[in-house]
């Protein structure tokens, strides 16, 4: 499993946001989503899209509304702890865990989620910067509406 800013290396030396980035100089990083691959995400306030890039053998990308809302700038540098001591300190391993890397307030957090058999979604929020548990909570599907 790659590491998120590993992804992010990968994705930022490649021609295909090389010239995305030329075209959008105003984008930023504003978040990112693991489901067995990561997809690492820059909003452009001009053209109020959200771009996503894809690492592996070939970066892809593909282009999504922002909906006019404004997304948070995710401030790598300030990212300590990485995914998998995020696992660690969350206590939970799964093959379908949802794991997102975004700004809540001024801090990067990561966002752990796995759902269950029993229809229940456990989740944790751990701060990106100093490792620790912000939130832990378990919710029935059902009650996600």
């Amino acid at each position: 499993m790659l590491d998120f800013l590993k992804a992010l290396s990968v994705i930022e030396s490649s021609k295909v946001f090389q010239d995305y980035q030329k075209k959008n100089t105003d984008a930023y990083l504003t978040n990112s989503l693991y489901i067995h691959e990561w997809q690492v995400n820059f909003y452009s306030k001009k053209t109020k899209l959200i771009t996503s890039f894809m690492p592996g053998s070939k970066v892809r990308k593909k282009v999504l509304d922002g909906k006019s809302k404004e997304f948070p700038i995710l401030n790598k540098s300030k990212i300590r702890v990485d995914m998998q001591k995020a696992i660690e300190i969350s206590g939970r391993r799964s093959e379908t865990a949802i794991i997102i890397i975004q700004m809540e307030g001024s801090i990067p957090v990561w966002n752990i989620s796995i759902p269950t058999p029993s229809l229940k979604v456990i989740n944790s929020k751990i701060s990106a910067v100093s490792g620790e548990i912000l939130e832990n909570s378990e919710k029935n599907i059902i009650q996600l509406r």
